[in-house]
């Protein structure tokens, strides 16, 4: 039997497991991390040469405690959060704190590059309100403008995998499916741009960007130096797998067009995979690279999703933490009792899960309307779950327009999809029946389907997912739930955002926050 060591490199947590063949979890380790630091606000950093010696020290535990024979280890897969840029010298060392993929940083006063010829075909073509953002929000122009030695100082941009990847293997290389947001990539063909007028848009050299390689191929072999570092054998192949949520798609099995997953992570996200490569205009939905070659992964996101649950509990439940801990149960566990009492609508509460604003529109925020006196804690908590699967059916539905497909059910991971309240409410407000996996660590199952199609231990994905994908759970629409919950979203949830966008950007003018200038 053949058996994987994964590194799932998240934004609170670094995870290593040992999966088999066949898709069982044999073992894993975790060790919490801060998610960020900011020295300014809108700042979110890493300690780029921490978290790795966090990364190596989590994997060499795992391995040293799976009792599996070291001779039984056929490769090692990684995935990771994504967008987070890690600016590394020569030698692969970190010259600054990584800039991670909660940043807000902004880089006001740029011009385009081109002229005014080009400058006109981006105003013609539509592009150029996107173009602008693009440029105001790239971080390598920001490192250009406040931090040039640093900029000089970087012999390569890379990614959280990358920097693993390296450390690893002694090579500078990512993977196509890892590489979203800033940076230059051309997603319909999955490899670095071929203009060159979009790297001076964005900032950045090409010569400053690493190879590209496939999620399902051996992109090298661990060094001696590796295998010292992470605890793992010398010469074994390395795959840098898709960024998280593509390989959480996988993870949850979906080869085909019409089961969607979602996942409940920091970052909530519904996704689609698509054989072709179809995006929205507006960017009310993302297409990246997908965990299988050649295919894309269509992905609806709210940035701070069940980051959300963790900003409540700190700000509001210090009571039901005493209490989780006196009866030696996780807080959530708590929290979600509480919510089974709440009934569906939570009394009126609807909650529009803004807390980090659309990546369309940054005026946007956070709301939560239909307040009274009889509203606990239970129902803030209840309207925070009900909002955020209200957003992701919306988004949903954008895709299956935009790709003429319909969703016919739902496959549920992250840390939310532990909880039967949570995946019911899921269930009642898609109206789909709603399944929960054998594993609720979906992304670091992808990427070890990755690594058994990468060494042909399977010779296609549907066959590798028969073999390593199970489904344990499953959640059926209570009608009357269904009921209240459509209308709800419909005749009040789809109407929040144009109703209460005027007074967002009024009160970015009268506060000057948001700062979008």
């Amino acid at each position: 039997m053949k058996h994987f060591i994964v590194i799932d490199a998240g934004t609170q947590n670094i995870k290593a497991f040992i999966f088999d063949e066949k898709g069982e979890e044999i073992h894993s380790e975790a060790y919490s991390v801060c998610p960020y630091f900011a020295n300014q606000p809108d700042f979110a950093e890493q300690d780029a040469a921490e978290y790795l010696r966090i990364t190596q020290q989590v994997t060499r535990s795992v391995v040293e405690n799976s009792g599996v024979s070291r001779d039984d280890l056929a490769a090692v897969a990684i995935t990771s959060h994504r967008s987070t840029i890690v600016p590394v010298d020569e030698e692969g060392r970190p010259v600054r704190p990584a800039i991670t993929w909660l940043d807000e940083r902004k880089t006001p006063g740029l011009k385009l590059p081109g002229g005014p010829l080009l400058y006109l075909a981006f105003r013609v073509s539509g592009m150029l309100p996107k173009l602008k953002e693009y440029q105001r929000r790239s971080k390598f122009n920001w490192l250009k403008q406040y931090e040039p030695e640093s900029y000089d100082r970087t012999h390569i941009f890379l990614t959280i995998s990358s920097h693993i990847f390296h450390s690893l293997t002694g090579e500078f290389k990512d993977c196509s499916s890892m590489i979203v947001g800033l940076f230059p990539i051309e997603l319909k063909g999955l490899r670095w741009h071929p203009w060159k007028v979009v790297y001076k848009i964005l900032g950045v050299e090409r010569d400053k960007l690493p190879p590209l390689v496939s999620p399902a191929e051996i992109a090298g072999t661990v060094s001696e130096e590796g295998a010292n570092s992470f605890g793992v054998p010398q010469g074994l192949p390395v795959i840098i797998g898709a960024g998280d949520k593509q390989s959480e798609l996988l993870g949850a099995g979906v080869t085909t067009t019409d089961i969607a997953e979602i996942s409940y992570g920091t970052a909530a996200v519904i996704e689609m995979l698509s054989p072709k490569f179809v995006e929205h205009p507006k960017m009310d939905f993302f297409t990246w690279g997908a965990a299988i070659p050649n295919h894309w992964a269509l992905e609806g996101f709210i940035g701070r999703g069940y980051w959300m649950i963790s900003w409540y509990k700190k700000e509001f439940c210090r009571h039901e933490e005493e209490e989780a801990e006196r009866r030696c149960i996780p807080s959530e566990d708590l929290l979600n009792i509480e919510m089974a009492g709440v009934p569906p609508g939570s009394m009126g509460l609807v909650l529009q899960p803004y807390w980090h604003p659309r990546e369309n529109d940054p005026l946007s925020k956070g709301a939560i309307i239909g307040f009274s006196g009889e509203h606990t804690r239970a129902h803030v908590y209840r309207a925070i779950v009900e909002g955020i699967a209200y957003e992701l059916r919306r988004l949903g539905e954008i895709m299956e327009k935009r790709t003429g497909t319909r969703i016919k059910e739902l496959r549920v991971g992250g840390g939310g999809s532990k909880s039967d309240e949570i995946m019911q409410i899921t269930a009642d407000i898609f109206g789909l029946r709603t399944y929960r996996l054998h594993t609720s660590n979906l992304s670091a199952l992808g990427a070890a389907i990755d690594a058994t199609v990468a060494l042909n231990i399977y010779n296609s994905f549907p066959e590798a997912v028969a073999n390593m994908v199970k489904i344990r759970d499953t959640f059926t629409p209570h009608e009357e739930n269904v009921r209240i919950y459509d209308r709800l979203f419909n005749e009040v949830y789809k109407k929040m955002y144009s109703t209460l966008s005027p007074l967002h950007t009024r009160i970015a003018e009268i506060t000057g926050y948001p700062k979008v200038g």
